[in-house]
């Protein structure tokens, strides 16, 4: 695993899409989560930098999706250079109240960790650190929020368009509800109607803050995989 490959993608990257696919039809059918993998392309979604794939047992994923544990390998396009490579360890369920078995996410570059992202004590609101390899605050990400901060925005960006938003903000700011200024964001799209109601392979767009590193636009590349993980994957079997 070399960080160069990652540091030579993102020197000038300011937007990455992330797009799942979905194989495996038979497994689906029979009610089993199929690997996840995914095309990341930078800027737009006509250049392809890397791809992903998902590895995790089948009785993993049969009887604890969506939170079983699972490696996913970021590896270059056209050379399969190995860029990152991101951990969830098997955690329970989560509600719309966690006070505690909180979600994790860890976070390798060049083999070495650069940090995680994990689930804050939250009530409606889902919440969620970020931090470096030394567990210093990077980022807080949270839905736009109303009423104080406790009730997710729903007509943030428009109603009836299938987008959810995760706002980004710098750890040590203290104010970020409300419409509060936020520095990046992860939007998950819908591809088309279609694959919104009968499946849930999404498409996320990170926007990277500005003057971010590469270790940090990594942190937030893996920030959507979880975020997906978490609260988009399964849907279509619910």
């Amino acid at each position: 695993m070399d960080s160069q490959v990652m540091e030579r993608q993102m020197n000038d990257t300011e937007k990455v899409v992330i797009v799942q696919k979905r194989k495996g039809c038979l497994q689906e059918c029979l009610g089993c989560e199929h690997e996840d993998y995914f095309d990341i392309y930078k800027n737009d979604e006509k250049t392809k930098f890397a791809t992903a794939k998902e590895d995790a047992g089948f009785c993993c994923r049969f009887f604890c999706s969506p939170n079983h544990e699972f490696t996913v390998n970021m590896k270059e396009e056209g050379t399969d250079a190995e860029m990152m490579s991101f951990h969830h360890p098997f955690m329970c369920c989560a509600s719309c109240c966690t006070c505690c078995c909180f979600q994790e996410m860890t976070m390798k570059m060049g083999g070495k960790d650069i940090g995680k992202m994990r689930d804050e004590a939250y009530c409606c609101v889902p919440r969620f650190t970020v931090e470096n390899e030394k567990g210093e605050g990077v980022y807080k990400i949270h839905q736009p929020t109303c009423v104080g901060g406790i009730c997710v925005n729903c007509c943030y960006d428009g109603l009836c368009n299938c987008k959810t938003a995760f706002q980004v903000f710098p750890h040590d700011q203290e104010d970020t509800d409300n419409g509060a200024e936020h520095v990046g964001e992860i939007m998950k799209k819908p591809r088309s109607l279609a694959t919104e109601l009968f499946s849930d392979a999404a498409v996320f767009d990170i926007s990277m803050p500005s003057g971010s590193t590469t270790e940090q636009k990594g942190l937030l590349i893996g920030s959507a995989l979880f975020i997906n993980s978490a609260f988009f994957e399964d849907k279509g079997n619910q």
